[in-house]
């Protein structure tokens, strides 16, 4: 055997391999859209990403990065893409989607290459009538918080429940008024003064008089206690000499 075979070859060096992808290409039908030629050299790849991104959320339902990254490397490896072969190798992600995905992007490359600044003009034109829509929908909401305003204003003073009674909050609150106290009042409020120093007087006199009484039971049990201890004094001679 050769010893230069052994150096490093290629799929297009090695006869034991055919290139896989130009027979898939050759098996495959393609839109005629993918026959024209995209340079991307005049394509704003900065607008190109946003929709990318959202066809493959909208063909498979989720935001796949992986996918994402690998169309646009896919784009960016040469000024002059192969459509066919990014079809072909695409198949395996998108399936049955494939060409609905390639068909849109390429059309949308070949508008961006014609377009002021690599921009397609229907994205330009996308981009105004959401701007439209979105002042539309403004417009709508401060019409409604408008006709609301202008509800509540009119809206009459007298208003029923729904048991058809007047509402308590429709009655005015009566102003408030501070009455002048009368002759009788001021009598009633002299009286009233009276009775609770007289009851002031009564409670005072009647805690002098049991301080009183407690001062004499006092008294008692001291000269109770002190003829007691006299009485013991005076009778402790005569008991001495009757033990002797």
């Amino acid at each position: 055997m050769s010893g230069a075979f052994f150096r490093g070859t290629n799929l297009a060096q090695d006869q034991r391999f055919g290139d896989a992808t130009q027979k898939l290409i050759s098996q495959t039908s393609f839109s005629s859209v993918l026959k024209k030629r995209v340079d991307m050299s005049k394509v704003n790849m900065e607008v190109i990403k946003p929709w990318i991104s959202r066809k493959i959320n909208e063909l498979l339902g989720i935001d796949d990065e992986v996918l994402f990254e690998y169309v646009v490397n896919m784009l960016q490896e040469s000024n002059t893409p192969d459509g066919k072969a990014m079809q072909v190798n695409l198949t395996g992600f998108l399936e049955a989607k494939t060409v609905e995905f390639m068909q849109s992007l390429w059309t949308l490359l070949l508008e961006a290459q014609k377009g002021l600044g690599g921009v397609p003009e229907s994205l330009i034109r996308g981009k105004v009538e959401e701007i439209e829509k979105q002042r539309v929908e403004q417009g709508k909401i401060r019409d409604r918080i408008r006709t609301a305003d202008e509800r509540v204003r009119e809206e009459p003073r007298d208003r029923r429940t729904r048991s058809g009674k007047k509402s308590r909050w429709d009655t005015p609150a009566p102003a408030a008024t501070v009455a002048e106290p009368t002759t009788e009042r001021r009598d009633i409020g002299d009286r009233d003064r009276r009775d609770r120093d007289r009851r002031y007087s009564r409670e005072r006199r009647h805690s002098r008089e049991r301080r009183d009484r407690d001062r004499g039971h006092s008294r008692e049990r001291r000269h109770s206690r002190d003829r007691h201890r006299s009485r013991e004094r005076s009778t402790s001679p005569v008991r001495e000499r009757s033990r002797r």
